[in-house]
């Protein structure tokens, strides 16, 4: 059962964003997808989904390591009770490339399948969502992500998450590595949207310490970018703090008790929060210097996130001082009497410390990067347009490889 404990932060930041919205309120779009489902054990509504998407010859995409967990017997044992014909794809690798989903498309080509079932941590979810498309299109992922324009309604598609952090259930982007460049990419249209997403708190807890970890700075970073992107609107602002105070008050639980039912209930609710604000008003400048490493040193996504906040977050204070401070707040930061340049200071404060104490070694030297790689990873981060454009600094090749200097 959700508990809404310590709101005053909250409501503090949903009155300033009234009243700094009061007069200049603008035009924003905002999508997400259908129909949510929320809930301990609410993997148990997964047949009746099925059935009301009149789907009857299920393609579950998920990592090997699914098929090992209890819960996975128990959707398998329903399935064939019900008559349910299905098949598992389970390649799924951390940061999958564009051949990986191009092998997923190929395994479901030749057998009518109706419905996508995408089951695990955000890779196996955004190759659910490139299949989902891919089937219909028939073009592989590289010409998909080159032409956007040809990606059309998809198969029926559910999407279940088995950690807290990368909110992919919710939104409409799957990232790829890009193996030739080494570099990530990211497929971006409404058509990746999911019909249904089964958040079940009960399937995180077996999530280890190091991903509970990894997974949930992640998200925590979702939310503080969507939050001071130039993209960001008032609902996305009000999801992304909300996130932030969920995210920052449960991830030491979930993460020091694996099985603290309402600690993993949370960072599951805060990740699927920080996902729908990001969605629509963009992650920034930390995702972008992550990919290029995360996709060549192979580090996991969100340990390269955390290594790179500290010094994007430095980076970006004075181009947002007014969000960062209210971010300072969400996360239960007493801002009365300081100016907001210093209560993001203290938020930046506040998230090294959380950086250590979940024990997570941050520097870049770690990972087998050295000084003579930065001009080539900023380089690389100068291409990544989508993420630099909604950044609130704006990022030269200098300021690129300074930043990665600094995390090094």
């Amino acid at each position: 059962m959700l508990s809404f404990r310590k709101i005053t932060p909250f409501y503090f930041n949903l009155c300033f964003l009234l009243l700094i919205n009061r007069n200049v309120m603008k035009e924003f779009v905002f999508q997400s997808i259908p129909k949510l489902i929320f809930g301990e054990n609410s993997l148990d509504l997964l047949i009746q989904e099925i059935k009301s998407l009149q789907a009857k010859q299920a393609f579950f995409i998920c990592d090997p390591v699914i098929k090992t967990l209890s819960f996975w017997d128990k959707i398998t044992k329903k399935l064939e009770h019900e008559g349910f014909k299905y098949c598992v794809f389970d390649n799924i690798i951390s940061d999958p490339g564009y051949e990986i989903a191009d092998d997923a498309i190929n395994a479901a080509f030749d057998t009518k399948w109706d419905i996508i079932i995408g089951i695990g941590g955000g890779s196996a979810l955004d190759i659910a969502k490139v299949v989902s498309v891919g089937l219909v299109t028939g073009k592989p992922c590289k010409e998909l992500m080159n032409k956007i324009e040809l990606i059309k309604d998809g198969l029926p598609l559910i999407l279940i998450p088995t950690t807290a952090g990368t909110g992919s259930e919710v939104t409409h982007i799957s990232i790829l590595s890009d193996n030739e460049e080494q570099t990530k990419n990211g497929l971006v249209s409404s058509k990746l949207y999911a019909d249904v997403a089964i958040l079940d708190p009960i399937i995180t807890l077996s999530l280890p310490p190091e991903v509970t970890a990894f997974s949930g700075l992640d998200a925590i970073i979702h939310a503080l970018e969507a939050l001071t992107s130039r993209l960001a609107n008032p609902l996305t602002d009000m999801l992304a703090l909300e996130a932030l105070r969920i995210l920052y008050e449960n991830i030491w639980d979930a993460f020091n008790d694996g099985q603290n039912k309402e600690a993993r209930t949370q960072m599951l609710y805060g990740s699927m929060l920080a996902g729908k604000a990001f969605a629509n008003s963009s992650v920034g400048a930390i995702h972008a210097f992550a990919y290029p490493i995360g996709a060549e040193y192979h580090i996991p996504h969100g340990l390269a996130n955390s290594i790179m906040l500290a010094s994007v977050l430095r980076f970006n204070l004075s181009a947002a001082p007014e969000k960062y401070a209210m971010a300072a707040r969400a996360i239960g930061i007493d801002t009365i009497g300081i100016t907001n340049i210093a209560a993001a200071e203290i938020l930046l404060a506040k998230l090294d410390k959380l950086i250590d104490d979940l024990k997570i070694n941050r520097f870049l030297r770690f990972y087998g990067v050295s000084k003579s790689d930065i001009p080539r990873l900023a380089e690389k981060v100068m291409k990544i347009t989508r993420l630099l454009n909604s950044n609130p600094q704006k990022i030269t090749l200098k300021d690129a490889e300074s930043l990665y200097l600094e995390a090094l």
